[in-house]
């Protein structure tokens, strides 16, 4: 397996510290290329910020997306956990941070039924990269675990069992 950069790492280890979350990924792709006639395409294209990109016409100059998908426990922890990131999500989206978080399923039924086993997030964030230079969206990666583990802090005794220490983590 390729060895992600240590700022995508430190938001992985900042979303693990989150009990319920079973799986984290994230990919990074630049949204120039993609224009609305290839939104309906089938595969990864399935999984695009549909609305965000019809808004703009497509992906902006330049423009970067990081997209980290996560799955959660199916119990009430896994409930909670959502509502906390999608609170943080939201306080950071207000602060002016290019972030959202939206639900991502498969269609109910296919070869077989798909309904409760496919559901998953998708925490979209976004940046401007001049050149061929990755650095602002490695910085962005940077500055989300930073605030997320700071969140976690803040609110740990809330969140009590839910969440584990940053020494907890390995």
């Amino acid at each position: 397996m390729t060895k992600l950069p240590d700022q995508v790492e430190a938001f992985h280890k900042a979303m693990r510290r989150l009990v319920a979350v079973k799986e984290v990924t994230t990919g990074l792709k630049n949204l120039t290329a993609y224009t609305p006639d290839t939104y309906s395409f089938p595969g990864e294209f399935g999984d695009l910020p549909h609305a965000l990109l019809r808004r703009t016409g497509g992906g902006l100059e330049n423009e970067v997306w990081a997209n980290t998908e996560f799955e959660l426990s199916r119990d009430e922890p896994g409930w909670l956990t959502l509502e906390f990131l999608a609170w943080w999500v939201r306080d950071l989206s207000r602060s002016g941070e290019q972030i959202q978080l939206r639900p991502m399923a498969l269609p109910p039924k296919a070869y077989e039924v798909q309904l409760g086993r496919t559901l998953k997030f998708i925490l979209d964030h976004f940046v401007i990269c001049d050149g061929d230079s990755n650095d602002p969206a490695l910085r962005m990666m940077q500055e989300l675990a930073d605030s997320l583990d700071t969140s976690i802090d803040l609110y740990a005794e809330v969140l009590g069992k839910l969440a584990c220490s940053r020494e907890g983590q390995g």
